[in-house]
């Protein structure tokens, strides 16, 4: 009987305590949310100052409209543009390989250069050494 009893007051409390405590977590979660939100906000309008300083409106005019964009309704509301611009191979893969071989050339004349400095320093060692 005792077992019974202590099990519905069990039951009963957590019945009652359950949504009490999910409604906090709710409202923790939405407030960590929203200053998120909020804080995202003030770093692209505190950038867009930064480049209308820097004499490029046209810049800071796409930063703020890309800020009102943004709605915490729908936080990945831009997910599926980004999606379908990586997906398609077309035009991007040619960016891309502009990109590779851009650094492949950059990184051959570094290598050159460091071969030029290391005859160079071998060729002046031994002059040294006498």
């Amino acid at each position: 009987m005792l077992q019974k009893t202590t099990q519905w007051m069990t039951d009963r409390l957590v019945e009652r305590a359950l949504p009490s405590i999910g409604s906090f977590m709710a409202s923790a979660l939405q407030r960590m949310l929203i200053l998120g939100h909020v804080e995202h906000h003030n770093q692209l309008e505190e950038q867009a100052r930064r480049y209308e300083a820097a004499g490029k409106p046209q810049l800071a005019k796409l930063i703020r409209d890309g800020a009102t964009n943004l709605s915490l309704d729908d936080p990945f509301s831009s997910a599926p543009a980004i999606c379908e611009r990586l997906s398609d191979g077309t035009e991007n893969a040619s960016e891309l390989a502009i990109g590779i071989a851009d650094a492949t050339a950059k990184s051959r004349r570094s290598k050159k250069r460091a071969s030029k400095v290391d005859d160079n320093q071998s060729r002046k060692s031994p002059e040294l050494g006498e």
